[in-house]
């Protein structure tokens, strides 16, 4: 199954946003597993950055970014992209490109916070908790599990 994140969740993600997070934390557990293809379109950690830098240290979210980079892949979107969503005429210009890149990535749902956002979009927008019930339909539950250090993980 592929997943789009909005830069909303990507927030919520890398910045521990309570009460958001635990949500977050569980669709990313699915890509970790293997269970689900995570997106993101390539615009959004550079707005994650701009929001997330005003009470995180900077250095801090580029190491979340990198880690992150390791489950969820950057959609980039060309000039073309760019000239579509403006012509789309959206209230919101990002939200348009977010749902651009989730029809790219060839989605099969585009995950926010602000699904009204997304009512246009030709990707079905869940809220992550839409989606973690769906998943929970189906059997599967996913829980964050509480890991060692690495540094205390050995042999």
């Amino acid at each position: 199954m592929n997943l789009l994140l909005d830069t909303n969740v990507l927030i919520d993600y890398l910045g521990r946003k309570e009460p958001f997070f635990a949500n977050a934390e569980r669709i990313v557990a699915a890509g970790f597993f293997g269970d689900a293809t995570l997106w993101m379109a390539a615009q959004s950690p550079k707005d994650a950055f701009y929001v997330l830098e005003r009470y995180i240290d900077s250095q801090r979210i580029q190491q979340a970014l990198l880690k992150a980079y390791e489950i969820i892949t950057p959609v980039a979107l060309t000039a073309d992209d760019l000239a579509t969503a403006a012509r789309l005429q959206w209230d919101d210009y990002e939200d348009c490109l977010v749902a651009l890149a989730a029809q790219k990535a060839r989605a099969d749902y585009l995950i926010t916070r602000d699904a009204k956002g997304f009512e246009r979009s030709m990707v079905p927008a869940l809220s992550p908790n839409e989606w973690l019930v769906l998943r929970e339909r189906d059997g599967i539950i996913y829980d964050a599990v509480d890991l060692p250090p690495e540094e205390e993980v050995g042999p």
